[in-house]
């Protein structure tokens, strides 16, 4: 059976293809943002491409050309801002809605794109986002006092109070402007305590599930309305390590990348079944 994936998004299919492609063939069709490998040069992939199953990442051009140009829009995964902000925008929203509408299996990413989803399809399935807990494995030292880590968003500025509450409580922060190569990764996030996540958006970010993998606590958007407190509780290193061993716990349950691969996979296998 071969699966013919279109797009990537945070590196997602990226964690899951090396544990599906025993079961699969499968062929990642990938692109830049650049105005050729977007456009022409993703029609030209995908006008080429041949499988029983196409599972498309992003409900945007990729999804709107997989639906046209192959009349089967198997999967549609879509992660976040497709559907959170494009999907009501003039300029875009018709196309989201449209995927949303022929896409025979709909996924999303992360829990609060229930509700936004679901308007569209009911039929929507939360598929969690994966984490190679083997490569982000769980830090064995903690600093002290611990240090923090933000990478800084396009859609959000880290508040002013939360740098002033880390400066009262001691931690060390550093503002990462530029992205880690994510190979990497593993090895930055282990070298601080705190990661502190995204506030705008009610969901982990797959940076952040990361960083829980390693053991790191988080400040986050649950802590919005708490942020002094949970500052202060996470001055202290052991509630560090406390609260680093309970993330890490919840990634290995809920969001391990074999885990997710094998719920994928039955999705997929579903898929020929139904059109056998």
């Amino acid at each position: 059976m071969k699966v013919v994936i279109v797009n990537d998004c945070s590196h997602v299919m990226e964690d899951l293809v090396p544990y599906l492609s025993e079961r699969f063939d499968i062929e990642l069709i990938v692109r830049s943002r650049g105005l050729w490998s977007k456009t022409f040069g993703l029609l030209l992939k995908v006008l080429r491409a041949k499988g029983d199953v196409f599972h498309v990442n992003y409900a945007l051009q990729d999804a709107y050309l997989v639906d046209k140009l192959k009349r089967r829009l198997d999967v549609l995964h879509v992660h976040g801002s497709d559907v959170r902000w494009a999907l009501h925008s003039r300029k875009y929203g018709w196309i989201v809605r449209s995927n949303l509408k022929h896409a025979g299996v709909v996924l999303y990413a992360t829990p609060d794109l229930e509700g936004i989803v679901k308007e569209f399809r009911s039929d929507a399935m939360y598929l969690p986002t994966p984490v190679r807990t083997d490569v982000f494995a769980k830090k064995d030292h903690y600093n002290d006092p611990p240090r923090a880590v933000y990478f800084r968003q396009y859609y959000e500025e880290l508040s002013r109070d939360v740098i002033e509450l880390l400066e009262k409580s001691g931690i060390p922060l550093v503002v990462m402007e530029k992205k880690v190569p994510y190979e990497m990764m593993p090895d930055f996030l282990r070298k601080f305590d705190i990661f502190i996540d995204r506030f705008t958006i009610p969901s982990f970010s797959k940076t952040c599930l990361d960083a829980m993998s390693c053991g790191l606590s988080t400040i986050d958007y649950r802590h919005r309305n708490s942020l002094s407190s949970r500052i202060t509780f996470l001055s202290d290193v052991s509630n560090v390590k406390k609260i680093g061993d309970e993330n890490r716990r919840f990634v290995v349950e809920n969001h391990d990348v074999k885990k997710v691969a094998d719920m994928l996979a039955g999705i997929w296998n579903k898929i020929k079944w139904a059109s056998e």
